[in-house]
């Protein structure tokens, strides 16, 4: 990347029934290091390591991994990391894993960084795109996986990076080289075809009492909590037409202003994709509309007058006790389980705010891009290799996350776990009420952090069968597994259905992960993010309450410009001009 001018800012898985599978063989060779070298001394992530080691003498390796804040054990007592020893004793190697916890990840992980004394492995604290471009490409500190990455020696992990091709690239710094390995959770029916954007839903029961439909047009949406203002409340109590916990109201009007990409913050502050073009939305002619919208709400009493400093916790009241016609929040938890309750609910169509063309909806991401990083200066590259392609197969992700089935531990620790007459796993830790769920049991027993290898698809209750969904960008399809039973007679099943039906047409698999930024420009974009975030956030209030009139737009934008705000955008397109030309150029 060009230097900066400085004076602006300085998976998919069936559950495996029977798992019995202890043993594999591996040829001989001499354990190797980061990677061969071309002429220039950098390494050359075309010249593949392939050949497993003969090692004879003991090895140790040091992991140190983030618990779970409500884990009562310590990491020593963890099944898995245990197994993997016997695991390696199966393949002739003598190893011992040494693992250490921590509860304050980013410290620790800042430590480590500072001060280049990494373990072996770090097992599941986030990395981050920019840490992986200054430690590993400019310090390099970190095992670049390039060379490691083949069919002979890591041929789990390829064959997850070919089902889903968009990931290599995304975890590839712009060098070529690769210093952290994914977390992938393939697509479920459950949880895989929307986002968090969409979140907005209506009393059913107050649709009726007003003699109005689920809106589909922005003046219906008006008109509909114009409705619910005059609705009539037992005690007295005023209604209040929507309330929003969190910013998820916000959310739904970006996305029906035509933005995707990524999470919409609050007032379109954050990078996200319109018409095929990288924008951050309150810098183009939508931020207008999105202003008429909240300040029609705000001016009418459609939302709070203390909407600005209302609370999660109030907002979930307000919701619980009935004051609202319309609730946006992630789930319907504030409804309560009472089927009467629940029921009664719907979601928001996805409705043509202003100037929008269409509508999408970004699904939430399917795998975080770099939760295992190793030392480039371990001693044992290829048994690491080996280890961490394990949890990338069917077999090591049951193990990793569910440890082994009842009655086949191979190491006489725990129980084991079975299916359960509803079709559910399940342990007897779990059953007796030692823990109140399979991955509270799992975080104390088995391992030691959810999100590392590959996430299996548990089927329990539902069919196991594939069902389809066409990319509504790309038009590309794409599978997700019914894994799980969905049905209107609890609350999760509930909210689930209904956002699904609404809203599986617009989902797009299309999204702004994090970009490789170099130091310098990862210094620049965060000290001019920070400063335009904070003024947006100060005056698009003033806007929205009528403190500040919605004829100077124009001069706010100007504004923005002499914060830089053009000069960023520069830099970021320039960073994600290759995948943005991977979706909208083919």
């Amino acid at each position: 990347m060009k230097k900066r001018n400085k004076k602006v800012l300085s998976l998919l898985l069936a559950v495996i029934m029977l798992i019995g599978c202890f043993t594999a063989c591996g040829e001989g060779g001499d354990e190797t290091g980061s990677g061969a070298t071309n002429a220039s001394g950098e390494i050359d992530t075309a010249a593949q390591i392939t050949e497993k080691p003969v090692i004879n003498e003991p090895v140790t390796l040091s992991i140190l991994t983030q618990r779970h804040a409500a884990s009562t054990t310590d990491v020593s007592e963890l099944w898995f990391f245990k197994y993997m020893e016997y695991w390696f004793a199966q393949l002739g190697y003598d190893v011992t894993i040494n693992v250490q916890q921590t509860n304050e990840a980013s410290q620790e992980k800042a430590l480590l960084l500072g001060t280049d004394t990494m373990p072996d492995i770090v097992w599941g604290i986030t990395l981050g795109k920019t840490n992986a471009a200054l430690y590993g490409e400019e310090e390099e500190m970190l095992l670049n996986w390039a060379p490691y990455l083949n069919e002979s020696l890591m041929p789990n992990l390829c064959k997850w990076l070919e089902t889903y091709p968009d990931i290599r690239p995304n975890i590839t710094a712009p060098g070529g080289g690769i210093y952290a390995l994914p977390y992938i959770a393939p697509s479920q029916y459950a949880s895989g075809c929307y986002g968090t954007s969409e979140r907005l839903y209506y009393r059913q029961s107050w649709l009726d009492a007003c003699g109005v439909k689920n809106p589909t047009t922005e003046e219906e949406f008006y008109q509909t909590l114009r409705a619910f203002k005059n609705m009539k409340l037992d005690g007295g109590r005023e209604p209040i037409p929507v309330v929003s916990a969190g910013s998820f109201l916000e959310k739904y009007i970006w996305t029906c202003l035509g933005f995707y990409g990524t999470e919409p913050n609050k007032y379109g502050s954050n990078l996200m994709i319109k018409d095929g073009e990288l924008v951050i939305p309150a810098y183009t002619e939508s931020y207008r509309d999105f202003i008429k919208v909240m300040s029609t709400l705000y001016g009418e009493g459609l939302v709070a007058k203390d909407y600005f400093s209302v609370s999660d916790t109030t907002a979930g009241g307000l919701m619980r006790d009935g004051t609202c016609g319309a609730l946006a929040w992630w789930t319907l938890e504030y409804v309560g389980e009472d089927s009467a309750s629940f029921s009664d609910i719907v979601c928001a169509n996805p409705i043509k705010f202003g100037d929008t063309k269409e509508i999408h909806v970004s699904r939430l991401q399917y795998y975080n891009a770099d939760t295992l990083w190793v030392s480039s200066r371990t001693k044992y590259p290829v048994l690491v290799a080996m280890m961490l392609d394990y949890i990338y197969s069917e077999e090591g992700a049951m193990f990793y996350r569910y440890g082994p089935k009842q009655g086949e531990d191979p190491l006489g620790l725990v129980d084991g776990w079975y299916i359960d007459e509803d079709g559910d796993i399940t342990t007897k830790l779990v059953e007796d009420g030692t823990y109140a769920s399979m991955s509270a049991y799992g975080r104390d027993r088995i391992f030691p952090f959810d999100n590392a290898g590959l996430r299996p698809a548990v089927v329990t209750s539902g069919t196991g069968n594939m069902i389809e969904f066409t990319d509504s960008v790309t038009g590309e399809k794409y599978e997700c597994i019914d894994n799980y039973k969905l049905d209107d007679n609890t609350n999760d099943g509930h909210w689930r259905l209904i956002t699904i039906e609404k809203w599986s047409d617009y989902a797009t698999s299309v999204r702004l992960d994090g970009a490789y930024l170099s130091s310098e420009d990862a210094t620049y974009v965060s000290d001019i993010i920070t400063t335009i975030q904070n003024y947006i956030t100060k005056e698009s209030a003033k806007f929205i309450t009528g403190q500040r009139d919605i004829s100077t737009i124009d001069q706010f934008w100007g504004e923005l410009e002499n914060l830089g705000i053009q000069e960023y955008l520069d830099v970021m397109k320039e960073y994600y001009a290759g995948y943005m030309d991977s979706v909208f150029k083919k």
